[in-house]
């Protein structure tokens, strides 16, 4: 198979999923927490971001292929920890897909008129057509996103600060408990580094490449986001449509149809990155399987996974169905997978730790480790409850 993967296209399929809904929904949410805190808050989890994502691609080197990251837990501990760690990333995008597809069906339905099932339902389908398309198509199309997006949102922020008059300060009441949670709620924008590994066997070549590409991106990310960071903050922005506001200077009243097209364009792009790379895992963990199974690792000419593509779209039109009929919300969709993501996080960040050659990378792994154990603690008992369940199924 053709390596199609370049350091730009890569980039590209990690800048903008990585972004995702996050960028829109986030900083918001975290300002009207921590006030003028929200500047050292985000700082922070973007230092940690950046670290989680070197780590990671300091792994996907040293161990490609369509597993990815779960390559190197098998290296350090058994392949039992393979197969636990696998279950909690397979887990996770079972169901924190649908609550994607959601959030950017509700920016985009006042646009359309359709329900918000329906317009999530379309936009599986297309997922499902995007990536059993070549590989290098669903960089290119990433790259093109990410591109209108970071050109979008930076000018929107920058034209909101010389525009408005601000104001810094960091004088805000301090509580731990709510620094916690704001903490927690921005943890989902550093969600994404750990499925890069699963493109890497893609990658013309993955040593130089993914090195390049992990800073590119980690750098973008961080700068777009604490420019909306500070636009938001400075100017004190509270309300839901804060995001919105900030590109009225460049489209004025159509902002609102831009930012529903940038909301469904993020959510998309989030979708392919994941889905796409558990796809790949899924198919290389079934590989020589005898059974069943086998069908997971059907792929197409041009490579793309085909029966875990289709095993995973069919199983997130199960759930939305399940969220339609109301017996899951969007908040249980995005606490069990934020639960199986950190899961998963901290065992690649134990296996890094065991394996590196470098006491950078080293003790980088270890401080990540201990925060993401902690982070996990703080999830609802069921989630903790589920993934203590499938590490004694599979572990024992």
């Amino acid at each position: 198979m053709k390596k199609q993967l370049t350091t730009l296209t890569l980039s590209g399929l990690m800048i903008g999923p990585i972004l995702g809904s996050g960028i829109i929904l986030l900083p918001p949410l975290v300002y009207g927490l921590t006030g003028n805190l929200s500047v050292p808050v985000w700082f922070a989890i973007l230092v940690v971001g950046f670290a989680f994502a070197l780590v990671l691609g300091n792994l996907s080197i040293k161990f490609p292929g369509d597993e990815g990251v779960t390559n190197a837990v098998e290296a350090a501990f058994n392949v039992k920890f393979k197969y636990l760690t696998s279950s909690y990333l397979i887990s996770a995008v079972l169901f924190g897909p649908v609550a994607v597809y959601l959030v950017g069906a509700r920016f985009i339905q006042p646009l359309l008129g359709l329900d918000v099932t329906t317009i999530s339902f379309l936009m599986i389908g297309f997922v499902c057509f995007a990536l059993l398309r070549p590989i290098h198509f669903l960089g290119t199309v990433s790259l093109a996103v990410t591109t209108i997006i970071a050109i979008i949102l930076t000018l929107g922020s920058g034209a909101v600060l010389l525009g408005h008059e601000t104001s810094f300060s960091l004088e805000s009441p301090f509580d731990l408990a709510v620094i916690s949670r704001a903490l927690l709620l921005a943890f989902w924008s550093i969600v994404g580094w750990e499925v890069v590994g699963n493109y890497s066997k893609e990658v013309q070549d993955p040593a130089t490449m993914i090195p390049r590409a992990v800073k590119i991106s980690a750098v973008v990310i961080s700068m777009i986001y604490l420019l909306v960071i500070s636009a938001i903050q400075f100017t004190h922005l509270q309300d839901e449509n804060a995001i919105t506001a900030l590109i009225y200077p460049l489209f004025g009243k159509s902002s609102a149809l831009v930012m529903g097209i940038l909301a469904l364009m993020l959510c998309i792009s989030t979708v392919l990155l994941f889905v796409g790379g558990v796809a790949r895992l899924i198919a290389g963990i079934s590989s020589g399987q005898n059974n069943l199974l086998n069908l997971l690792n059907k792929r197409l000419h041009n490579g793309a996974p085909l029966g875990a593509v289709l095993f995973l779209c069919s199983v997130n039109i199960f759930v939305l169905f399940l969220v339609h009929f109301e017996i899951f919300t969007i908040e249980d969709l995005v606490a069990l997978a934020d639960g199986f993501f950190i899961a998963n996080a901290t065992i690649a960040l134990m296996a890094a730790y065991k394996l590196a050659s470098n006491k950078t990378i080293r003790y980088t792994a270890l401080t990540l480790a201990i925060s993401f154990g902690c982070i996990l603690l703080t999830s609802h008992w069921i989630v903790l409850g589920i993934i203590a369940i499938l590490a004694l199924k599979v572990l024992r």
